[in-house]
């Protein structure tokens, strides 16, 4: 019978078997992967002719072997859960004793292949492995933690006030920022380690993703596929497959360190004039009240007030006179400036203008609006109006390195 001669009847050489296998996606593949979901589907149809006669292909299934086109075999791709959570900057955040909503930034990435929700936590770490070669020394406090709403990867408050990443598309990144506030009075040069938490959820949930147990089934299941992390400067420690990720950041005290020094130089006396004077009555005494602000600070500080009273034996020189060989007295001499303006304020910086004159300017002592008064002995100098805004400076304001310094005469009584 045919049937048994079958085989035999296949030449060798001119029987043709050719196997043409083919496989039918549906979506599109990325770095993350095929998109779960996707149903795959895979025919293999066999042509052939048995002594030079073309028979009929025969299409394979799984149910087996079965003439014409025959049955592709199908399956769903699954949930792969991967994410990766990365520090921004590489450096710690300088800020203030003090100082509130202090932001560290971060990158949330969905290595997956499924678009997924994440929640976010912050939190203190502790004494670990150091971060910018410091040790956590102090604990950061008022946590709040935001999702970048128009990917400018900049803090904007008010506009930036998700507090979860509701979706985020397979491949796709998002900037977190945490904020946070430094106590007052913190040490300078102290160290707060962070770290940040990101935990995948279904999409716009705070519905943690589950595992799915045992054998594959038919439907999409869902497999945890992140790596773990060992500890390092940035980088947070996390198990591997726990579908969570973690980066660490810092906040570095740079304290505000300000100096104020006060110097007193005799300028004569009315009998020595400038030659060797001697502090005598009628002497003239030129005193200096200068603050410093110490490079290296986080930002500028706003001086307010300085206030100095004199001592009951002394007077203030309402001309701030510059003496001579030959004069010594207030009364009489030629002031540095004009006639009443008893006050010379000067700045560090070359080209800022105090006063329409330059960076050194002068004040008069009545309670006027150049910054300067007396009221008996009290002498008060309003920095906020001595240092007037103009530039890229606003009023009273110091930058980190520069200095500010104020000047008038006494005389000995």
């Amino acid at each position: 019978m045919k049937t048994l001669k079958y085989s035999n009847q296949i030449r060798a050489g001119t029987a043709a078997l050719a196997l043409l296998g083919s496989i039918i996606w549906a979506g599109t593949a990325s770095a993350a992967g095929t998109a779960s979901g996707t149903s795959i589907s895979n025919l293999s149809t066999l042509s052939y002719s048995v002594s030079g006669v073309g028979q009929p292909d025969i299409g394979s299934s799984a149910a087996g072997n079965t003439v014409g086109v025959g049955t592709a075999t199908t399956f769903t791709v699954d949930n792969k859960v991967n994410l990766s959570v990365v520090e921004t900057g590489g450096t710690a955040t300088s800020v203030s004793p003090g100082s509130s909503n202090n932001i560290t930034i971060f990158t949330v990435t969905n290595l997956g292949n499924t678009a997924q929700g994440y929640t976010l936590t912050a939190a203190n770490q502790g004494v670990t492995t150091n971060i910018g070669g410091m040790a956590d020394s102090f604990d950061v406090t008022g946590f709040q933690v935001f999702v970048d709403s128009n990917g400018n990867n900049i803090y904007n408050a008010g506009v930036d006030t998700a507090t979860a990443i509701s979706t985020l598309a397979a491949d796709a990144t998002v900037s977190v920022f945490v904020l946070a506030n430094i106590p007052a009075g913190q040490a300078n040069d102290s160290h707060a380690n962070i770290t940040l938490t990101a935990t995948t959820t279904t999409t716009l949930t705070t519905t943690a993703v589950v595992q799915t147990a045992g054998a594959d089934t038919a439907g999409v299941d869902i497999v945890f596929a992140d790596a773990a992390t060992a500890e390092l400067e940035f980088v947070g420690e996390s198990i591997a497959r726990n579908a969570q990720g973690t980066a660490r950041d810092a906040y570095h005290v740079t304290a505000a360190v300000i100096s104020v020094a006060k110097t007193s130089t005799l300028l004569c006396d009315p009998f020595n004039f400038t030659t060797n004077p001697k502090h005598i009555p009628g002497a003239i005494v030129r005193w200096t009240i200068t603050v410093s602000y110490a490079g290296g600070a986080p930002s500028s500080a706003v001086l307010t007030t300085v206030s100095d009273t004199l001592n009951a034996n002394t007077l203030h020189d309402a001309n701030l006179v510059v003496p001579t060989a030959t004069v010594c007295s207030s009364a009489t001499g030629t002031p540095e400036s004009l006639a009443g303006r008893g006050f010379q304020v000067e700045s560090s910086v070359v080209g800022r203008t105090l006063g329409g004159q330059g960076n050194t300017g002068y004040m008069t002592i009545g309670a006027d609006a150049d910054g300067a008064t007396i009221a008996g002995q009290a002498v008060t100098i309003d920095y906020l109006t001595a240092l007037p805004a103009g530039g890229a400076y606003v009023a009273g304001e110091l930058k980190p390195s520069e200095s500010v310094t104020v000047t008038f005469n006494v005389t000995v009584q």
